[in-house]
């Protein structure tokens, strides 16, 4: 298969790239000139703009296009880079696709409400069913909804690789909300999985398909943290005085029903991953890179 996958530099996408061009997929990572990218996981292609990256998929023609590229607000970004990022390149990428193409979207669980990123994400996907269910493109799209992935290597700005530091390192209290909301965390090896078996089931899928993607049981916030402490050794203060973000959901889970159907299926436990995300935090502390 021919695959373009963008945000190749994220947490998830650079490892979807690395088992896409494992298993002998032909991997293109479409990027912007100022991304950071992995070695050896395809080909890349540079853009500057969303028109240019339009044109340079539609002469790829590629079988599928995993768009996992956003903008997510944490570095202050304005309304219009939000929208650039988040709609204009994202249209002009299913505007690309041929027929009988896959554009698999990664979408987002917030409440579009939320902050801007939720907002923009939202509003393409309302763009690309309209373009689909008017026929206004002859790709067939998924829209994939992760729920809270976690696991090694991710952004430490992030709350639960913040988390796994802030134990590891056992330096001071620990301040979080009461820890009530209810999560449905999926450890990033099923995340990339999903995905896979996503793109295997292909010629299976309807023009425009919905797919939650999550382990299906939502864990209280308190919970996880409780056993992160308890692998960590953490013994310091744990003050629950924050208040939640407002307008949050108090519970967030993902209907697994289609991604069953797809032969997927999580395999990695809680407790097993929390264990991978410690031991990743010390490594990482004890190599000074924090």
């Amino acid at each position: 298969m021919r695959v373009v996958v963008t945000g190749a530099s994220g947490f998830l996408g650079k490892r979807v790239a690395a088992s896409l061009t494992e298993r002998g997929e032909d991997v293109t990572l479409l990027a912007r000139s100022t991304s950071v990218l992995p070695s050896g996981a395809g080909q890349v292609v540079r853009f500057e703009h969303a028109v240019e990256a339009g044109e340079l998929v539609a002469a790829m023609a590629p079988d599928v296009l995993i768009h996992m590229a956003a903008a997510q607000g944490r570095r202050g970004e304005s309304a219009a880079t939000m929208v650039d990022a988040n709609v204009t390149l994202s249209a002009a990428l299913l505007g690309a696709m041929g027929p009988g193409s896959l554009f698999i979207n990664t979408g987002t669980t917030l409440p579009p409400h939320m902050n801007l990123y939720a907002l923009t994400k939202s509003q393409f996907v309302e763009l690309a069913r309209h373009l689909v269910t008017q026929g206004r493109t002859d790709a067939h799209v998924v829209n994939t909804q992760f729920q809270m992935i976690y696991g090694p290597a991710d952004d430490p700005a992030k709350f639960v690789p913040k988390l796994a530091l802030q134990l590891v390192e056992n330096a001071g209290p620990l301040v979080t909300t009461p820890g009530t909301q209810r999560r449905d965390l999926i450890y990033v090896d099923d995340a990339v999985a999903a995905i896979l078996a996503i793109v295997d089931a292909r010629t299976q899928l309807p023009t425009w398909q919905e797919v939650p993607i999550g382990t299906g049981i939502a864990v209280p916030l308190c919970d996880f943290i409780e056993r992160a402490i308890t692998v960590s050794g953490f013994n310091q203060p744990w003050q629950k005085s924050l208040s939640p973000r407002a307008g949050e959901p108090e519970e967030m889970v993902a209907d697994i029903t289609i991604l069953q159907s797809l032969g997927w299926a999580s395999r990695t436990s809680l407790d097993d991953g929390i264990g991978r995300l410690i031991d990743d935090a010390r490594a990482t502390v004890s190599s000074g890179r924090t």
